[in-house]
């Protein structure tokens, strides 16, 4: 089997899990949730979240209608504002990580520690690699992978 073919397979696992998320948060709230813990504004979220501001600002709109987040005004820019969970929004968000943590977990119960950390280690370099040549292909060919989407 390829390693297309592998990818091909996680993807469709990650889909399938996407549907049987964590039950209190929509799908692509706890990225952003996490993003919003580490602090910022919204053209920050969306850089972590590697989405558009508007798209961001519209997820932020949500979170924030159901009590997830706060803006704050920024000290040191009295027209912008600072992101922030509520207390409703870490509470959540722990719950979250903490079934997100169970299911990896069990997901790797038969793995030795040193597994995962070798397969944490390919996968940031995979990353990074795919991300690497997502801005190369972007600067030669005007496009990026994730504009096709």
């Amino acid at each position: 089997m390829e390693l297309r073919d592998e990818l091909s397979g996680l993807m469709k696992v990650l889909r399938v899990l996407k549907q049987q998320r964590h039950p209190v948060l929509p799908s692509g709230t706890v990225g952003l949730l996490l993003a919003i813990e580490r602090g910022g504004r919204l053209k920050d979220v969306a850089a972590t979240c590697a989405l558009d501001q508007s798209t961001t600002s519209r997820a932020v709109s949500a979170a924030s209608q159901a009590g997830l987040v706060r803006r704050v005004p920024d000290p040191h820019d009295g027209r912008a504002s600072i992101l922030e969970l509520t207390d409703a929004g870490r509470a959540t968000l722990a719950e979250a990580v903490t079934w997100y943590d169970a299911l990896l977990a069990d997901a790797l119960r038969d793995w030795t520690s040193a597994d995962v950390e070798q397969f944490g280690a390919y996968l940031r370099r995979f990353t990074t690699a795919l991300h690497d040549t997502s801005l190369h292909s972007t600067s030669l060919h005007g496009t990026s992978l994730e504009a096709q989407r």
